[in-house]
């Protein structure tokens, strides 16, 4: 219940600091006087999208607005602390530097994430979100900020008759919206579910099927031990993960991800497994609730 009441208190966080944005941003404007007027009416226009789409996805819960906040939130955050730096740094503009990392640090915790993940359960379903593996998170940071950029920039640059990089804006926006996007999402898309008939763990980046585990083929959960002979599917990640052993080996379907990090060819036999939530002890809890 205190969990509970952490993430809800949060949410309202990041709703109320998002909602502030209009207020203590209002000399974004200020930037663009030295350019033509299409090009200022352009950039306000960019910049009301973003923060509009911003506060939708603060707003409705879904894996698919997690990927949103999660791309559009260091886009604000960065350009608030550039007005704070670039443009005297007064009081107003502090504060809204200072809101700008809150949003941005609360977009990425595991509590938003958690909320995010579950509001997309069906009936009994209960999701707890996977910490996103350490090799990753350098190609998806700059896979972020080629969308960033070329998303943002394309409808700039054609306001500035900018033609040549334009092109290469728009470049980066196909490349963007066919590749990288759809492979960003993923990370919003990894989850470990409780269900009725035992445990499902969702995750397309390591695993090429859904692992699935009834009840009465999962002997114990609990925290990894330090020397665990278990299969790795968290794909080296921050954390202690948890343990799931099983009372027969199960088949474990692998990505090319997968199976180079276990250095498999397509699948394992797996008498049990290390998986890494992004908050074991919720899990742990939900285990103990369902197992007792």
């Amino acid at each position: 219940m205190r969990n509970l009441q952490l993430k809800d208190a949060l949410h309202l966080l990041l709703r109320v600091s998002v909602g502030c944005l209009p207020f203590i941003g209002a000399g974004v404007g200020e930037l663009l006087d030295d350019r033509s007027a299409s090009v200022q009416i352009t950039g306000t226009t960019v910049a009301w999208v973003v923060w509009g789409a911003v506060v939708i996805a603060s707003f409705i819960s879904h894996p698919i607005t997690l990927t949103v906040l999660r791309i559009g939130t260091p886009v604000v955050a960065a350009f608030i602390v550039f007005i704070a730096v670039t443009q005297g740094s007064s009081g107003s503009q502090i504060i809204g530097a200072a809101v700008g990392i809150a949003i941005l640090l609360l977009s990425f915790s595991a509590e938003i994430g958690g909320i995010y993940v579950q509001a997309s359960a069906y009936g009994d379903e209960k999701r707890f979100a996977l910490r996103p593996p350490v090799v990753l998170i350098a190609p998806v940071l700059l896979s972020v900020l080629i969308a960033d950029l070329s998303i943002l920039g394309l409808p700039m640059l054609v306001a500035a008759k900018n033609w040549a990089v334009a092109i290469i804006a728009l470049i980066g926006f196909f490349i963007s919206v066919k590749y990288l996007l759809p492979r960003i999402h993923l990370l919003s898309r990894r989850w470990l579910v409780f269900v009725p008939a035992g445990i499902v763990v969702h995750d397309e980046i390591v695993l090429s099927i859904n692992l699935m585990i009834r009840k009465q083929d999962l002997l114990q959960m609990q925290l990894a031990r330090d020397n665990s002979a278990a299969a790795d599917l968290s794909a080296l990640t921050w954390g202690v993960p948890l343990e799931l052993s099983f009372n027969k080996p199960l088949d474990v379907s692998l990505t090319a991800i997968g199976a180079k990090h276990l250095k498999a060819v397509s699948a394992i036999h797996a008498q049990s497994v290390l998986i890494a939530a992004s908050r074991p002890g919720s899990v742990l809890n939900a285990y103990d609730t369902k197992t007792n």
